[in-house]
């Protein structure tokens, strides 16, 4: 009994050691609530709020994860990922159907208000690329 105890402290030790040795590579979810008007949508969309999801990988890629997640209703996913085996960072943009055919537009005025909301709200401190998510949201 002493020694099953030894065993499975010293297990759940190295768990706990393994678990904080791989914290920048766990998918770290933000979700803000905005109002149409933040995003200047107002004219556009019948909502009273607008959720932008950031799904961000600080050190993996992020492609497994935008294929598999889909927006809902009123919402806005971002994906952003530093892929450290190729020294490259990944972003991806994915909204529900209404958003998608507004944002077809590319009306520029609609289109900067979500790089100002990631670039100075969600990753101030980051090494963001507000031209790489630009590109990123026109190509979707």
């Amino acid at each position: 009994m002493k020694y099953s105890l030894i065993l499975l402290f010293s297990f759940f030790s190295l768990f706990s050691i393994a678990q904080n040795n791989n914290q920048d590579s766990l998918l770290q979810v933000t979700r803000y609530r905005l109002h149409p008007e933040e995003l200047n949508l107002q004219k556009d969309i019948d909502a009273e709020k607008i959720n932008l999801k950031i799904y961000y990988l600080k050190d993996a890629s992020i492609v497994a994860d935008y294929h598999f997640f889909k927006p809902k209703n009123n919402e806005i996913l971002f994906f952003y990922g530093k892929d450290s085996e190729n020294n490259t960072s990944e972003m991806f943009f994915k909204f529900d159907d209404e958003l998608k055919n507004i944002y077809k537009k590319k009306d520029f005025q609609q289109l900067i208000k979500i790089i100002e909301v990631l670039e100075y709200n969600v990753f101030p401190t980051e090494a963001f690329s507000g031209a790489d998510a630009y590109a990123a949201l026109e190509r979707s």
